[in-house]
C-alpha cells in the first residue's frame, strides 16, 4: 500500500496477511459485540487501508454481510440502512456535513455503530451525529505504516484515546511509539505523532511533528 496526505512522494509499504489478520482479530475484540449480526456499510472507498479493513475484510473474517457498493450521499444512507440492523463506516469528510432536513428517524432505530478515521472529527460533529442518529460515533486512529493504534468515542470533553487490544504504547520526548502485531516486526515504532498521558492507560494527540496532514 502506499501513504497518502504527504508533501512528499508517496512511499511504498508492504504488508503481510498476518499482520491484516491480526489487526482483524483486534477489530472483532473490540467492536464484535457492538456490530453482531448487522450489515455493514460504508461511505470510505475500499481502496484506502480504513475502507479495505472495515468494509471488506473485518465482514470477510467475521462471517457478516457487507453491502458492496459505495455510500455516496445522505439520502443514500437514511434509505439504505432503515431496513435491517446496520453498522456504518464513514468519515469526518461526511460526518461533519449531515444535513438537518432529511427524515432518519427509520436508519437510526437501526443503527448499530457508526465508525470514523481518516483524520479528527471535532466534537461539534460528533454532537451532531449523536443528535440526529443517537449514536455516538467511533474514531479510529491509525495510520498506513503502523495499521490501527487505537480508538475513542469522546463524551464530556474528553478527547483521550485508548489502545486497541494488543498494541501497546509509550512516550520518548513526546513523540509516540507503539509496538504491535499489525506492525511487520516486534522493535518498536517512533511515530510522528505527538502525545501526552492522561487518566489510566490512554494519551492525547497534540499535533504532527512533520509534514504529514
Amino acid at each position: 500500500i502506499f501513504t497518502s496526505g504527504s508533501t512528499g512522494e508517496p512511499c511504498a509499504i508492504e504488508k503481510k496477511i498476518g499482520q491484516l489478520d491480526a489487526e482483524l482479530r483486534a477489530l472483532e475484540a473490540c467492536f464484535g459485540q457492538i456490530a453482531g449480526d448487522a450489515v455493514i456499510y460504508g461511505t470510505v472507498s475500499h481502496q484506502h487501508i480504513y475502507g479495505l479493513l472495515f468494509r471488506v475484510l473485518w465482514p470477510l473474517a467475521s462471517g457478516r454481510v457487507f453491502y458492496t457498493q459505495r455510500l455516496e450521499y445522505p439520502e443514500q444512507i437514511a434509505k439504505q440502512l432503515a431496513g435491517k440492523p446496520s453498522v456504518l463506516i464513514s468519515s469526518p469528510a461526511l460526518l461533519k456535513r449531515l444535513p438537518d432536513n432529511l427524515d432518519w428517524r427509520a436508519m437510526s432505530q437501526q443503527l448499530s455503530a457508526v465508525f470514523s478515521s481518516g483524520g479528527p472529527l471535532s466534537a461539534e460533529s460528533a454532537d451532531k451525529v449523536t443528535q440526529l442518529w443517537h449514536k455516538r460515533p467511533i474514531e479510529v486512529f491509525g495510520s498506513s505504516e503502523t495499521g490501527g493504534i487505537a480508538w475513542r468515542q469522546s463524551e464530556n470533553g474528553s478527547s483521550s484515546w485508548q489502545p486497541l487490544p494488543g498494541v501497546e504504547w509509550r512516550l520518548l520526548d513526546e513523540h509516540l511509539q507503539i509496538r504491535s502485531p499489525h506492525l511487520p516486526n516486534d522493535v518498536w515504532f517512533v511515530t510522528q505523532d505527538r502525545a501526552a498521558l492522561r487518566d489510566g492507560n490512554k494519551f492525547e494527540l497534540l499535533g504532527r511533528s512533520d509534514r504529514i496532514i
